[in-house]
Order: structure tokens, then C-alpha cells, then sequence
């Protein structure tokens, strides 16, 4: 969040201040806006061209990746020794075309990173995981499907029609067609515990490399059709329905983001105590019988909406097949979602709340490996994987603060998530091994929170301001059963330095630091199944990035 006060005082200039005023100081460059000659054509064109460079700090550490002791989780860990970790060139371009009160937007993104694109890694564990292959590769070797997730791409995102009709002096609809976001509720952060996570994939990728993303951001577009009914200046009812499922984006294997080495592009091994087994077809959402409901009204000075939605899950279970010596990613069918919210201003905060129960989800975090045996399971009625009902809580405040001796002025905005496992209403115990398919160890409530404090220096030097994100995410209690928002007892903390040069040109520096106890995603315990650890498999990969980027 930018905080906009019209005070600006001149402060201390830092070397880093003067090195990148002096890089980026020309003139600034505006949108480029393409005159039509007709007033109600209105076409604009944006391009944004982005450079990243990230550096890991410090080597792995064998506590997280146990290549040992479970050689499934180290091929990201031990594929990126200290060093560059990113050398990377993004290009967004944003179409916008309308006319009067219809229109449509195209937007679309490539990237190339050099640390992908090439074919080796840093990879050096020890026997027998450099004596296998991934996906027909050594794992001394970049996969193809990491290079080409990671390492070079092109893709659109949003892709949409759209038109907002008067109905009567007071009423309007809005309607969109094609591939776009739509999010329901109040989160900020912390959306895969909220409502909005019933509305589509998010992309982890970008989510990991950005701790400090809100959870807008990260979300991705999907092909739907969605409608908003303004009914009265305080009241508006929309609603959706999707022909596009898709699945969030992962870290590709042996990308340094990757917790495991069995899910995302590339992978298709999986290293089981009773011999390798290999990735047969996922078992995937469908395009169709997703849709949702938002309600939305106004009583004083508070906010309440009320929703209701049905949906695939986006999120995998990952399920060894163990007579078969295979194994396969899941996505849950058929869960329903239902919520209130409220949200009000208090002073110069604006708070919020949102409660939902989830009805037949899939019960299995990140990490959780589920061992099957079951010779009729499906991913309908018989899954494999426990299913069963839950409570989600998530209350938020964005708040700015005025200016001090130590900032010109300053933003914090802050989430807080909490959900409890209602009840199991399907496979708690596999009746074949009589190993649980619930992971053993997790709790019945689990919370955790994330903010960003965001001080402000406006004109550090003629034409730059400079604002600095101070982000921490930690896991405050408990083992979801549902979603794992953050390690138990562990998180991340990050400090930044973004410097905006004449509105044109920006730049940045940022830390990251991960802390609370270490482990991998996947603890293997053959004895009670194979379940997540819970414990901070980012511990050993703190890094910095710098990154420079220009719209114009």
C-alpha cells in the first residue's frame, strides 16, 4: 500500500538512494494511451519490463534436506547451492479497449531466467538420488518442464469481454466473460483459509519469491462468466460460473521453492520403502459445476456480505499406490463453501471479518503422503484421502499512520487466520493397512498471521521517494488438518528498500529470513504413513533479491 500525504521533506540521502537516482534519472515516461480521434473509443497499452536477480545466502542444510533419510524432499533444496537463484527478465503487456461502457482486456506475461534455462543444477546428494532420473533426466539436470515453467514462457492472463448496463437510475450490471479473477470476501493475505480460495488457483511461484503479496496478486485467472447487480447504492448481488479448472501453480521440481520433489512440473518419481514408483495421470477437477453467490448490503456503517460457492480443489493430495508401484496427485471434487463477512472503518483502520465452514474438503496439508492400497478408490466417493467439514476464520486491519520523526508516513495491514476440523466424515482409518488416511499428527485448531509495516521517505532526493516494507508471517499455533498457512511455531520475516524514481522507474532490494524449527515437508514414518512434518522446510533458503522494473 502507497500512503499519500502531501507533506514531503527532504531526508538524508543513503549511497543506495544515490546509486539508483542516478542509474534511472530521465524523464519521466507516461501510459501509452492511443488517441482514437473519438472520445467514447478509449484504447490503452501497458508494458511493464521487469528485472529480477536473487541470491541464496547461506548452503543447505541437512536438517532440511535429508536426502538420507527421505530423498524425496532434497532435489530443490540441494539443486541451488549458495548463489544465484534468479537472473531473471519479465515483460507484462496489459491491452484495455473500450467503447463507452463495453470493452475487453487482453494481458499476458513472458519471462526468461538464465538460472533455469540452462540444463544443470547445483545438485550433489548423495547415493542412490544421483543414480536415478527425474522425468528421463539426472537430477543433476534441469527437467524440460522446470525450464520451461521456470526458465522461459509465455502466457495470457487475463483474456476478457465486459459491459456495464444501466437499468434504471439506480440499478446497474456489470457482466465479464472469458478468463479473469473474481474474489469473494474480506481476506488480504491468508486467502487459501478464506472464502476467495473456492474461486481459483494461486500462483506459488510468485507467492514464495514475494512473501509480502497480497493474496490478489497471486491468484490466477480462470475462463468464466460473472455478473454484479447493483441493486441499490447499498446493496449489490453477484454471482459466477466457471468452464475452466485449474490447478494452482506449484514449484516446479528441483526449483529452489520446491518443498517436495513428487509434485509440480517435472515430477514423476517418487522414491517408496518398497521400491521407486512413478507418476501415472492425475486425477483432476472438472471444467464444469463450479459456481458461487456474493450478497452484499449495507446497515450504518458496516459491510456485511454473505456468500455461498461450489468448487474443485485447486490444492493436490498426493497418493502412493502402493501395490501397483505408482503414484498420482488428487484434486478433491465437490466441495461447498458458505460465509458471512462484515467489515466497517474505526478511525483511520478499516477492519474486517469473514467466517466460512467448508463441507466434504479434502482433509491433507503439504507434505502429507498418503499410502493406498485400496483397490476401488476413486476421486469421487471412495477417495483414498480423508474428507470431512471445517471452520475458517480470518479477521484483518489496513490502517495509516501519520507522520512522526521517523516517517513522512507509514501503512500497516495485517491478517489474522484461524480454522478448526469440524468432523471427519469420510475414510479416517484405511480399512486395508489400517493406517490412518488423516494425518495422525495435526491438531484440531491451527492460526497464524502475516502484516506489513510500511514506512515512507518522500523525496530522499529530487524525484525519488522511498518506502520500506517490514512483512513477517508466522504459524501461532497447531497442524491444520485443512491448509497449512504457515510452519508451527515458524515463519518468515522480510525487510525491503523501494525506491519509486519519478514515478517511472522503480526499484528494490529485499531480505528474506525464514526461522522456527527446521525440517522437510515430509517426515517418513512407515509405521503411521507418510505425513507432513510441520516444520520449516524454507529454513536453510533465506536470499536476497534485487529487482529494477519500468511501465510504459
Amino acid at each position: 500500500m502507497n500512503v499519500k500525504d502531501h507533506m514531503r521533506a527532504p531526508c538524508r540521502l543513503s549511497m543506495l538512494a544515490v546509486t539508483v537516482a542516478t542509474i534511472f534519472s530521465i524523464p519521466a515516461a507516461q501510459a501509452f494511451n492511443i488517441d482514437t480521434g473519438n472520445s467514447d473509443l478509449k484504447v490503452n497499452w501497458d508494458n511493464t519490463v521487469k528485472y529480477t536477480a536473487a541470491y541464496r545466502i547461506n548452503n543447505p542444510d541437512q536438517n532440511v534436506a535429508i536426502s538420507s533419510v527421505n530423498p524425496n524432499v532434497d532435489f530443490g533444496d540441494l539443486g541451488h547451492q549458495r548463489g544465484l537463484i534468479n537472473n531473471r527478465a519479465d515483460l507484462l503487456s496489459e491491452l484495455d479497449v473500450k467503447y463507452k461502457n463495453i470493452g475487453l482486456r487482453i494481458s499476458g506475461a513472458a519471462w526468461y531466467d538464465a538460472e533455469y534455462a540452462k540444463d544443470t543444477n547445483d545438485f550433489n546428494g548423495a547415493a542412490p538420488n544421483n543414480q536415478l532420473q527425474l522425468n528421463g533426466a539426472p537430477l543433476n539436470r534441469t527437467t524440460k518442464s522446470s525450464q520451461n515453467l521456470m526458465g522461459k514462457r509465455a502466457e495470457f492472463a487475463d483474456a476478457f469481454v465486459f459491459g456495464k448496463f444501466a437499468l434504471n437510475d439506480e440499478q446497474n450490471l456489470t457482466v465479464r466473460a472469458g478468463q479473469h479473477t473474481l474474489l469473494f470476501g474480506e481476506t488480504l493475505f491468508l486467502g487459501a483459509n478464506g472464502i476467495a480460495a473456492a474461486q481459483g488457483p494461486v500462483d506459488l511461484v510468485k507467492a514464495f519469491s514475494l512473501p509480502n503479496a497480497q493474496f490478489k496478486e497471486i491468484a490466477m485467472p480462470v475462463g468464466q462468466v460473472s455478473a454484479s447487480w447493483q441493486i441499490s447504492p447499498g446493496m449489490s448481488l453477484s454471482a459466477y460460473t466457471q468452464y475452466e479448472w485449474k490447478p494452482m501453480r506449484l514449484p516446479a521440481a528441483g526449483s529452489y521453492f520446491s518443498m517436495a520433489d513428487f509434485v509440480g512440473d517435472g515430477a514423476d518419481l517418487l522414491l517408496a520403502p518398497n521400491g521407486p514408483a512413478f507418476r501415472t495421470g492425475d486425477a483432476k477437477g472438472r471444467d464444469t459445476g463450479q459456481f458461487g453467490l456474493q450478497f452484499k448490503f449495507k446497515v450504518g456503517d458496516v459491510d456485511y456480505g454473505l456468500y455461498a460457492a461450489r468448487y474443485d480443489d485447486k490444492g493436490p493430495q498426493a497418493v502412493l499406490n502402493w501395490n501397483s508401484h505408482t503414484y498420482n496427485l488428487m484434486y478433491a471434487k465437490n466441495i461447498e463453501m458458505y460465509g458471512a463477512s462484515a467489515s466497517t472503518v474505526l478511525g483511520e483502520t478499516n477492519v474486517a471479518i469473514e467466517m466460512s465452514t467448508r463441507r466434504n474438503t479434502p482433509l491433507g496439508v503439504v507434505g502429507d503422503l498418503l499410502i493406498n492400497t485400496m483397490a476401488n478408490a476413486d476421486n469421487d466417493k471412495n477417495t483414498p484421502y480423508a474428507r470431512g467439514n471445517s471452520f475458517h476464520m480470518n479477521l484483518s486491519a489496513i490502517t495509516l499512520l501519520p507522520a512522526t520523526p521517523l516517517w513522512h508516513g507509514a501503512s500497516f495491514v495485517g491478517e489474522f487466520a484461524y480454522n478448526r476440523l469440524l468432523d471427519v466424515t469420510h475414510n479416517p482409518t484405511n480399512s486395508v493397512t489400517n493406517l490412518p488416511a488423516l494425518n495422525s499428527t495435526h491438531t484440531r485448531d491451527a492460526s497464524a498471521f502475516r502484516f506489513v509495516f510500511q514506512p515512507e521517505y518522500f523525496q530522499v532526493m529530487p524525484g525519488v521517494d522511498l518506502q520500506v516494507p517490514i512483512g513477517v508471517g508466522y504459524g501461532l499455533s497447531g497442524r491444520s488438518a485443512i491448509f497449512q498457512v504457515a510452519p508451527e511455531h515458524g515463519g518468515d520475516v522480510s525487510v525491503g528498500f523501494n525506491f519509486d524514481v519519478q514515478k517511472t522507474w522503480k526499484a528494490g532490494l529485499n531480505i528474506v529470513h525464514y526461522f522456527g524449527p527446521a525440517g522437510p515437508a515430509p517426515a517418513v514414518n512407515v509405521a503411521a504413513g507418510t505425513y507432513a512434518s510441520y516444520k520449516n522446510y524454507y529454513a536453510d533458503r533465506d536470499y536476497v533479491s534485487f529487482t529494477v522494473q519500468r511501465t510504459f
